[in-house]
């Protein structure tokens, strides 16, 4: 087992865990490092939660550019980071991109961790949740959840556009 396979397997564990478990989890740990519910612990759950994606959007991309290309970089004469920086990076630019819409949506879907961290800050998953309880807001909430689900639909879809042309590009010049 390497390094890259066990960092993996622990950045694919927030996926196995059931949300309200990473909620009181979370909840626990930003009370315990003096954060408390807050905007900054939604962000840090937000990013624990998109980092299984992330992970696994990106490390296909990397595994499909061939090592070849970043050796003849450093073999005239590149850094490791203008390697990174105008090699690397734009052979996986698509992936990316795709990785931060499917994150983004998957962020945006988290209601259990928003629940636990958000103490008294406003979030619209939590507006929703709370409007359910009104009848003559419904209306409103069913409209805002078309919207909700159209935009989702067409990010994703493009995100999955991008991601398969990116592996068919690779595919095609394997350098």
């Amino acid at each position: 087992v390497t390094l890259a396979d066990a960092y993996g397997a622990f950045a694919s564990l927030p996926i196995l865990i059931p949300g309200v478990i990473v909620g009181i989890s979370l909840l626990i740990l930003v009370n315990l490092i003096g954060l408390g519910p807050s905007r900054i612990s939604i962000v840090l759950g937000h990013i624990l939660i998109a980092l299984p994606t992330t992970v696994v959007v990106m490390r296909s991309r990397f595994a499909a550019i061939p090592k070849t290309i970043r050796e003849a970089a450093l073999e005239l004469g590149a850094s490791d980071w203008t390697t990174f920086r105008r090699v690397m990076l734009p052979l996986s630019a698509p992936a990316v991109l795709s990785a931060f819409m499917l994150s983004f949506l998957i962020s945006f879907d988290e209601f259990i961790v928003v629940f636990f961290l958000a103490g008294t800050e406003p979030t619209l998953p939590l507006y929703i949740w709370s409007q359910l309880r009104f009848p003559r807001s419904l209306p409103t909430v069913m409209a805002l959840g078309t919207v909700i689900l159209t935009v989702s639909f067409i990010i994703a879809g493009t995100a999955e556009i991008l991601r398969h042309r990116d592996l068919g590009a690779a595919r095609r010049n394997p350098a």
